[in-house]
């Protein structure tokens, strides 16, 4: 098993404030960086993220890994995070090295050329899309996300609570995994075939209990995910 080095980056921004969190819980997330560090699939550094705010909810903590290089090239593109999910779902459907015309994009997005219209100008001037000079449209590659990205959620005993957190979480994120307290055998199976069932991940005090699958959210889910994601950490991340 690989483990890779974590970083811990506080998010910059924030959705009002910490969440109440109960002493045990809190003792859970001493949890998060060895789980982070083992996450499979992965490789390179893991950036650990508490309490990112993201498309949906507010997880404990975003791990992300071998995403910095991504971060970096993202920093240096100059343009503003875009989280509006309607900017996302024109970006995903867009190629760096291909450029496609409006009425294509319109028929990929499932929008009136009308609707796509101004969201492609207000793209535009942002420098998030760039526009040929025959008319048709690219993709800023600074935008097109690279790395994984794992939600881990808490929880000393109602791990059902977590399996529903996390299932949200992963409409945006390539996983979740549950960082499982003291229960019981009972509790931890009936947590593992839940988990399981789902390819997300388990962790307790005594490691991987269940390891998350690989997988990969809609396109325009993740790049929404990812912008949250750069919103939270432009100016935070060590050495970005």
């Amino acid at each position: 098993m690989t483990v890779r080095t974590v970083t811990v980056v506080a998010p910059i921004s924030s959705l009002g404030g910490r969440r109440f969190a109960p002493q045990a819980e809190l003792i859970l997330h001493d949890l998060a960086q060895p789980a982070a560090a083992s996450l499979p699939g992965t490789a390179g550094e893991v950036l650990l993220i508490p309490e990112m705010p993201s498309p949906l909810g507010l997880p404990d903590f975003i791990a992300l890994a071998s995403g910095r290089d991504w971060l970096q090239a993202r920093g240096a593109a100059g343009v503003q995070p875009l989280l509006a999910e309607a900017d996302c779902s024109v970006l995903a459907v867009l190629h760096p090295g291909q450029a496609l015309s409006s009425a294509t994009i319109a028929r990929r997005v499932g929008w009136s050329p009308a609707a796509l219209e101004p969201v492609l100008s207000r793209l535009e001037s942002a420098g998030a899309v760039e526009k040929t000079p025959g008319g048709a449209h690219r993709v800023n590659p600074a935008l097109v996300p690279r790395g994984s990205v794992f939600a881990l959620e808490a929880k000393v005993k109602d791990w059902q609570k977590a399996v529903l957190q996390g299932r949200a979480y992963r409409s945006w994120a390539d996983n979740y995994v549950v960082l499982l307290g003291d229960v019981g055998p009972v509790a931890v199976r009936r947590a593992a075939e839940r988990v399981a069932h789902d390819g997300a991940g388990l962790y307790s005090s005594s490691g991987w209990v269940v390891r998350p699958r690989v997988r990969r959210p809609a396109p325009a889910k993740r790049l929404w995910g990812f912008e949250h994601l750069y919103a939270a950490t432009a100016s935070s991340a060590p050495a970005l």
